[in-house]
């Protein structure tokens, strides 16, 4: 979490128009670190594109800000458009407490990651369908360099997960050190289909290294 940090991504997105026609149209995105906010326990970064913009978009989207609040070392909550500015307000205020800034539902990731954790609301954590909660549901061992652009070295572990509703199923893939390498939003009615692969990671380093 660096100002500047940048992730390409290229990929598909298929929409439907006209009734029942669906098209398909190729993707080149860009997720982008813009500031971060330092409060406690809290560390907030104003991210620009976060892939979830282009779900449901003709794939023509503009990239909009989401706050992601890390608190402590372990937990990620992804807080997007409605309460984005409300919330960012909240967080660089001193004097403003911060009870109601996150909750269980904003959560979207927990470390440390291994195969088969859980993690989500209490309520839908005793779903017995898995359904309504983030499940990792895979790990592999892979090379740094093949998804980075070559600007990392070594091997890495990748994590999928997976969120399961009614409606929509969201898959990424998380590297650690890396970021979110894979991004798959799919609508089980409508056919709204976003598809992201990593393909260029820059890490800006932080004024202090």
């Amino acid at each position: 979490m660096s100002v500047g940090t940048s992730w390409t991504y290229r990929g598909i997105v298929r929409w439907t128009h006209d009734v029942n026609k669906v098209s398909e149209t190729k993707v080149d995105w860009k997720m982008e670190i813009q500031r971060l906010v330092r409060r406690g326990e809290y560390t907030g970064a104003v991210i620009r594109g976060f892939p979830g913009d282009l779900d449901w978009s003709d794939g023509h989207a503009n990239p909009t800000d989401s706050l992601l609040v890390r608190f402590g070392q372990e937990k990620f909550y992804l807080i997007s458009k409605e309460r984005f500015a409300s919330s960012l307000e909240m967080l660089e205020n001193p004097n403003q407490s911060l009870q109601g800034l996150l909750s269980d539902g904003d959560i979207f990731l927990q470390l440390p990651l291994a195969q088969g954790k859980k993690y989500c609301d209490a309520e839908n954590m005793a779903r017995s369908d898995g359904h309504y909660c983030w499940i990792v549901e895979s790990s592999e061992s892979i090379d740094l360099a093949d998804l980075s652009g070559g600007t990392i070295k070594g091997r890495g572990t990748s994590f999928r997960i997976r969120y399961v509703t009614n409606p929509d199923d969201l898959t990424y893939e998380f590297v650690p050190g890396v970021g979110v390498t894979r991004y798959e939003y799919h609508h089980h009615g409508t056919v709204a289909d976003t598809e992201l692969r990593l393909t260029e990671f820059r890490r800006a380093i932080p004024a202090n290294e």
